[in-house]
């Protein structure tokens, strides 16, 4: 693990709170998708010695990193005050439990809640770039519409051969909504997905839904050494 300072080069608004941040690093960083790194702002006397941990929302393959952050505490909102320019301090690469790799050849499954999808979307770019054989389906659980990061990018994946994108949505939902509604369950998971343990799968989001899932899928006869999860209030989810 080292540190390395990044310059801030482009800023995009995903959602109403949440932000991806594109940085140049000034070293290289060789990191997994599925890993995070702990993040500080450069020079910030306010917010000094405060380090939080992100997930790495690009692929290893890309020349920057980008940092996909929701706003849902003091130092996010500092990181969403940010402009192009501003520099960031990255300390990493760090964690295994989600980490996909050309390794990997069996077909996933990504669970994701909200956020959790940052780590997944890493390995999915990664996929693609790499023209991996692996398939991959992933379920993406949100409250509304607005609220699914990467919504257009995840529709073009949905178009590819070998991926499938699933939505659904557990608040409110338009008349026109063509996904899932609901949160996720038995029969949502065994509608998309089959010859459920032969799958890797890997799951991120809220406690109650990582929980969920796991007594689901080891319900099923899913082998346990084919669970890969993380509790969204680790890496990924700083405040």
């Amino acid at each position: 693990m080292k540190k390395v300072e990044g310059e801030i080069r482009e800023i995009k608004d995903e959602t109403h709170d949440v932000k991806t941040f594109r940085l140049k690093p000034e070293g290289s960083i060789d990191f997994t998708p599925g890993q995070y790194c702990l993040v500080s702002i450069a020079e910030s006397e306010e917010h000094k010695g405060v380090r939080k941990p992100f997930t790495y929302a690009s692929s290893p393959t890309k020349g920057y990193v980008e940092l996909t952050i929701k706003k849902i505490g003091e130092f996010t909102t500092a990181l969403h005050d940010l402009s192009v320019g501003d520099r960031l301090v990255l300390d990493g690469p760090r964690g295994e439990s989600l980490n996909f790799d050309e390794d990997v050849k069996e077909d996933v499954v990504f669970l994701a809640g909200g956020s959790g999808i940052t780590p997944f979307i890493s390995a999915i770019r990664y996929a693609i770039d790499k023209e991996l054989e692996n398939h991959m389906t992933l379920i993406f659980s949100n409250r509304t519409k607005d609220d699914i990061i990467y919504k257009k990018e995840l529709e073009n994946v949905n178009k590819r051969s070998g991926f499938k994108v699933v939505n659904t949505l557990t608040d409110e939902w338009p008349k026109d909504w063509e996904g899932e509604t609901g949160l996720l369950d038995e029969e949502m998971v065994e509608r998309h997905v089959d010859s459920l343990d032969e799958k890797l799968w890997y799951i991120c989001g809220p406690p109650p839904m990582i929980d969920a899932m796991e007594d689901l899928l080891l319900g099923k006869d899913v082998p346990e050494e084919r669970l890969r999860y993380e509790n969204w209030m680790i890496p990924g989810k700083g405040d």
